[in-house]
């Protein structure tokens, strides 16, 4: 999407165009004949700068009944999709209306009968123009919002195998995603958290898959998120595959047992229909008591240390086994 004018920019743009076109005709035409092709002129390059710009405005948005799921949730997230629609119906309809008053307007240049009253019609078909582009003020702002908030998303592919971490702060997700991704993984930022996003991607059953971590979203209750939070929870839903939840059963990142059993309850509660993985992060650091907990409450699990790279091979093959159930060949 290119950058979004607000109203006053495309105003001055519309009148600037406007002001700068000129017809060449020979000196023996008539001067009310020329003031009329001039203000004629002029009269469409400002719609073309305003009506124009509009209708280009909304092309360039994807339609929005044909995204992905997942992106249909982001979109939810940032501007509300009920609100983007009716901003871009009205963003078409101010379009619209002002074709149709530089149709009037040079309907009527065909009335004037000396230039000043030529050059009348065109400033009465610029300040309708005007006054119709400032009544978009707020949708060229919703717009603009979008823009602004889509642009920095991460490049994550929904057609790709994604295997979604989570669990509390500390557990290990981010250091099995730099781990076994096959490049650097990139950090970016989602509309709805303020922190780092991982996605890394790695070859795994000799498919490409992303691996996400998303701190600030999967690793606190349910109840304790805001609107916003769950959104975006809903928004991962529909791009997850896999949620891979990492338990630390060391609780050396000051969470128990107990609370990360809390919140795998809560987060699987927002994936019902997606495969859950869980996995003992930090075994070599926990005694026996710890893991035996660990057991009685999620079952027994592959246990690994992210840290020195023990254990991420059967990581990797139960991901692979949960993948090809999902993506046979």
């Amino acid at each position: 999407m290119p950058t979004v004018l607000n109203a006053e920019e495309i105003i001055s743009k519309a009148v600037r165009d406007a002001e700068r076109e000129e017809v060449e005709l020979s000196d023996r035409v008539p001067a009310i004949i020329k003031a009329k092709k001039r203000e004629a002129a002029r009269i469409r390059a400002a719609e073309k700068a305003s009506a124009g710009y509009l209708e280009s405005l909304v092309k360039t948005v994807p339609t929005i009944d044909n995204l992905h799921p997942f992106y249909m949730e982001v979109l939810e997230v940032l501007v509300g999709i009920a609100e983007a629609k009716a901003a871009l119906g009205r963003l078409s309809r101010s379009a619209r209306i002002i074709r149709e008053a530089a149709r009037s307007s040079l309907s009527r240049l065909r009335r004037p009968k000396n230039p000043k009253d030529a050059a009348s019609a065109r400033r009465a078909f610029i300040g309708r123009m005007a006054s119709i582009v400032r009544g978009a003020a707020a949708d060229l702002e919703t717009v603009a919002k979008l823009r602004e908030r889509m642009k920095d998303l991460p490049a994550a592919d929904p057609a790709v195998p994604t295997v979604v971490l989570a669990g509390y702060p500390g557990v290990g997700k981010s250091t099995i995603v730099r781990a076994i991704s096959s490049a650097k993984p990139e950090t970016r930022v989602y509309p709805f958290t303020t922190q780092a996003v991982i996605v890394g991607h790695a070859k795994i059953g000799g498919m490409t898959v992303q691996m996400v971590d998303t701190p600030g979203l999967l690793d606190r209750p349910i109840e304790r998120m805001n609107k916003t939070e769950l959104l975006a929870i809903t928004a991962l839903s529909k791009l997850s595959s896999v949620v891979a939840f990492i338990v630390d059963v060391s609780e050396a990142n000051a969470f128990t047992i107990d609370r990360q059993k809390a919140l795998y309850d809560g987060v699987r509660e927002s994936f019902p229909q997606i495969p859950f993985l869980v996995f003992f992060n930090k075994a070599d650091a926990a005694d026996q008591s710890q893991i035996a907990r660990a057991e009685s409450l999620f079952g027994k699990r592959k246990a690994l240390s992210a840290l020195t790279g023990e254990g991420l091979g059967s990581f990797i093959s139960e991901v692979e086994g949960a993948l090809k159930e999902l993506y046979p060949a």
